[in-house]
């Protein structure tokens, strides 16, 4: 992107931000720049070798299902189109087709395609130019293939693309419904990529505020016919509209841990200039609503000035009964002047100075919450948000943003590494900041919280065999959700409610040796396989979602 629209953008995001919000996006922006400096000169860390690539032509898998391809075309350029049909056609994993359907007027799709001689292109020229929806789902009838995947048609494929999904299709248990992968960026006709965007597993909370699974995705022939096809009343989102419908209606996902997917970014697309087409983000606000009335939920969504991340509040309509138990006698009565709740909440206070799983017995709720000394919510409504998350059964537990009192972040939530190590999420950094793909700004699923400031349903606790209190911090609060996970509920935190700890945190997250071998023993399984709400590629030494150095 060169120096003039690189400006253009800059002004534009100044009338948009304001000039302090600006002033730390901009710091952010240089931070995103390191970060692509740094990928780009460590490329091949990314990517298989040769040999590699030699080694996945020759494997051979029991099940090697034909894998459909579809491209909805439209006056594709020939160079990028050219581009894209070599990156599927040179796949490592060869029993695919390509089904191109060019909603084109002109010949110019057609003329590229008959310079290819491949058998496993499928063209078909429309009759008319029916939006991007409506044209893939002309692709989705030339389809034989018993799983298919979507690529845009200015786009590339890695080479180990498919491979790497009939991987999982071969070894995962049960078999998931939609595998997607990670992805990058690629500037117009340059060669380099750029802005890795490395996704967790499967996170509810994350994709009800943005699409962050987009591309690589694979879906098979099952969950489409059960879901339908692609939805043209949310042209611009729908993608995000189809995977949401897909989850209502059961599907499993997978999450692959690689790039397999460059994603053009040029003038025209929403990627270089989200702005171009708020359209989109308009149907992606009600794909979003439309999901949540389907899973009974009711709820405000609504734009936010970072288009693409949506902001939902969840109205309060379930009767609850709330313990808050603080470790201080004084902190009752911030508690009490600081909360205000609904018509359906109930509250009952309590001095429980070890907060010990005998209080919590003997405290009367359904829902707990544990606020260590010093730990004071800001905002009168910070009760009710919390509770709004915990009116769906699969959440177990929730909390907020943890600060100093300079502003600077505590933790937002918790990652253990594939090594056992604990690391707060975000540690240190203002309050302001959004982080790595707006990580730190959108309430989502994470693996573990602090117990120094949590609520959860007493259900919740009570499945997951109470803390074990013969821990100490951080091997209790990684044990303690871990269990509450291993049962099916969602740990969750909300980035929009602000706790202030007035005591200081010892920095110190190692676990004494003792806790550590416990612990390893018992979960050494879950934590080889790295934590579900971070991703390996990203560097787990600071929760800062840095990249290898």
């Amino acid at each position: 992107m060169d120096f003039k629209s690189q400006a253009g953008i800059g002004l534009k995001l100044l009338k948009q931000y304001g000039v302090r919000d600006f002033y730390y996006r901009f710091r952010e922006w240089c931070e995103f720049q390191s970060r692509n400096r740094r990928y780009q000169k460590h490329s091949s860390f990314y990517f298989p070798s040769q040999a590699e690539l030699e080694a996945q032509r020759e494997k051979r898998w029991n099940y090697e299902p034909l894998i459909s391809i579809i491209v909805p075309a439209y006056e594709t350029k020939k160079t990028f189109l050219c581009q894209l049909l070599d990156s599927v056609l040179s796949q490592t994993y060869g029993k695919l087709e390509l089904c191109l359907a060019d909603g084109s007027a002109s010949q110019q799709v057609k003329d590229v395609v008959k310079e290819y001689q491949d058998p496993r292109i499928c063209y078909k020229h429309l009759e008319k130019n029916a939006g991007i929806s409506e044209n893939t789902n002309q692709g989705f009838q030339m389809a034989k293939g018993e799983y298919l995947a979507l690529l845009d048609h200015d786009d590339l494929l890695t080479p180990n693309a498919l491979y790497e999904m009939v991987q999982v299709l071969n070894e995962a248990e049960p078999r998931p419904d939609m595998i997607y992968s990670d992805e990058d960026k690629m500037v117009g006709e340059s060669t380099e990529y750029c802005d890795p965007n490395f996704k967790p597993d499967y996170n509810e909370e994350l994709l009800r505020r943005n699409n962050y699974i987009c591309h690589f995705l694979l879906f098979s022939r099952d969950i489409l016919e059960k879901s339908g096809g692609l939805d043209a009343s949310y042209d611009g989102a729908q993608d995000h509209e189809f995977v949401l419908r897909c989850k209502g209606k059961g599907a499993r996902f997978y999450h692959i841990p690689k790039i397999l997917y460059h994603w053009r970014v040029h003038p025209s697309s929403t990627a270089y200039d989200p702005g171009s087409k708020l359209y989109a983000y308009e149907n992606g606000k009600r794909a979003i609503q439309n999901y949540l009335r389907g899973q009974g939920v009711e709820a405000n969504v609504d734009l936010t000035k970072d288009l693409g991340v949506y902001q939902i509040q969840y109205v309060r309509k379930k009767h609850m009964r709330v313990a808050v138990l603080a470790a201080k006698e004084e902190q009752i009565e911030y508690f009490k002047s600081h909360t205000r709740v609904s018509e359906y909440t109930r509250v009952s206070y309590y001095c429980t100075p070890n907060q010990t799983n005998h209080e919590i017995e003997k405290a009367e709720g359904e829902y707990i919450v544990l606020a260590a000394e010093g730990m004071e919510p800001q905002g009168e409504q910070w009760l009710e948000e919390l509770l709004g998350f915990c009116q769906e059964n699969r959440v177990g537990a929730v909390s907020g943003r943890i600060f100093t009192k300079a502003g600077k972040v505590v933790s937002s939530g918790m990652i253990v590494s594939a090594e056992g190590k604990v690391h707060p999420l975000f540690q240190g950094l203002p309050e302001i900041y959004r982080g790595y793909c707006h990580r730190a700004d959108i309430p989502e699923n994470v693996s573990t919280l602090s117990l120094d400031f949590v609520l959860f349903s007493r259900e919740a606790w009570d499945a997951a065999g109470k803390i074990d209190q013969d821990l100490s911090f951080p091997a209790r609060e990684v044990d303690f959700f871990a269990r509450m996970r291993e049962c099916g509920f969602e740990v969750v935190v909300d980035s929009k409610v602000k706790i202030v700890g007035k005591k200081a945190r010892k920095n110190d997250y190692g676990m004494s040796p003792e806790d550590y071998f416990r612990l390893k023993e018992r979960w050494k399984d879950s934590w080889r396989q790295g934590d579900p709400a971070y991703n390996p590629n990203l560097w787990a030494g600071d929760g800062k979602f840095t990249f290898p150095k």
